[in-house]
């Protein structure tokens, strides 16, 4: 019976291995760009962050996690599985349902290009402990070796969509295991996770993710240089009549719907009675903060500088200007008729 559970499972992990679907290529810049937004839970850097406020709990903090390094494969799977609301959390779902398909495969593209963290010291009796869970696993409980599936340096499996472990941080791979063993993430294929977690002690978490911390994190991979391709030779164009050209724009009023749409609308569409976010088209979430503030003015100045305690990071985690800034809050506050 041993064997079997050992055999199912590397089945299992080479019919995914062979199954699993190329990501179509992403743009590592565009990529760059659009993680701007993730930064603010996420670091600027894909860093993590260990003591983010939770939004769901006040008063109490959550791991977000590390993103640096990540495989392409395995976050493209995770953003559209918040999207699709196969993944549950109440504030990656409202990011999630922002991103079309490229941006998505352009996030993809660009965080396995940020390198990992670095390893960390840890308690040797505790991570060799966890060393033997990893790598060798124990039969007796059914308990398949991690390795089998993360890889021997926990770098993952980009084809697979199985995710690098190392340079992630403790707490939150903590959460997983345990969201795992509880069934509270069920977005694993064929159960694998769940089945392998439900045989773990609350001992065998502690050491494989006190192990995990002594690996470093995956190196950034290069960036793919662009392919050069020749552009055809053509005829030379005639003369074109000469043409009046408009004055460049001096500045004027951004378009507040679009970037609602881009940067708003995650915390402030459909998940922020969850976030306890004013949403847009609600004039009872929004009045009693302008009056708080003073006006307009100074509900965007709150804004910019972010409010203490909630998902409100400054500027909402974007990277717009006080302008756009003017424009977004403005847009929502007309669409909820103030």
């Amino acid at each position: 019976m041993k064997k079997v559970v050992w055999t199912q499972t590397w089945v299992a992990a080479l019919a995914l291995t062979v199954s699993g679907s190329v990501l179509a290529a992403g743009d590592v810049n565009a990529g760059k760009a659009r993680a701007a937004v993730c930064g603010a839970c996420h670091g600027m850097n894909g860093e993590g962050n260990p003591a983010f406020p939770d939004p769901m709990n006040p008063g109490k903090t959550k791991a977000v996690p590390s993103l640096a390094g990540q495989n392409s494969g395995y976050m493209a799977k995770q953003l559209q599985d918040f999207k699709s609301g196969a993944r549950k959390d109440v504030l990656m779902t409202g990011q999630a349902l922002g991103l079309s398909d490229a941006d998505i495969a352009n996030l993809a593209a660009y965080y396995p290009t940020v390198a990992g963290k670095a390893a960390t010291s840890v308690d040797a009796d505790l991570a060799a402990k966890g060393k033997s869970l990893y790598q060798g696993g124990d039969m007796a409980r059914g308990i398949t070796a991690c390795m089998a599936c993360h890889g021997p340096d926990a770098a993952g499996n980009d084809l697979a969509k199985w995710p690098a472990l190392s340079g992630q941080l403790n707490d939150y791979t903590v959460a997983q295991l345990n969201a795992f063993r509880s069934g509270a993430r069920e977005n694993d294929p064929n159960k694998m996770m769940r089945e392998v977690a439900s045989r773990l002690t609350d001992d065998d978490v502690a050491a494989i993710t006190v192990y995990l911390q002594s690996v470093s994190g995956v190196a950034a991979k290069a960036v793919p240089a662009p392919v050069a391709v020749a552009a055809p030779v053509a005829a030379a164009p005639a003369p074109a009549p000469a043409v009046a050209t408009a004055p460049a724009a001096s500045g004027g009023a951004a378009d507040g719907a679009a970037l609602f749409q881009a940067s708003c609308f995650a915390c402030h569409g459909p998940a922020a009675p969850a976030l306890n976010a004013p949403q847009s088209g609600m004039k009872a979430n929004w009045e009693p903060r302008l009056q708080k503030t003073g006006g307009l003015d100074g509900l965007v100045a709150s804004s910019i500088a972010g409010v203490a305690g909630t998902a409100m990071a400054p500027r909402g985690g974007s990277s717009l200007s006080d302008a756009e800034m003017k424009a977004a809050i403005g847009y929502m506050l007309s669409q909820s008729g103030l």
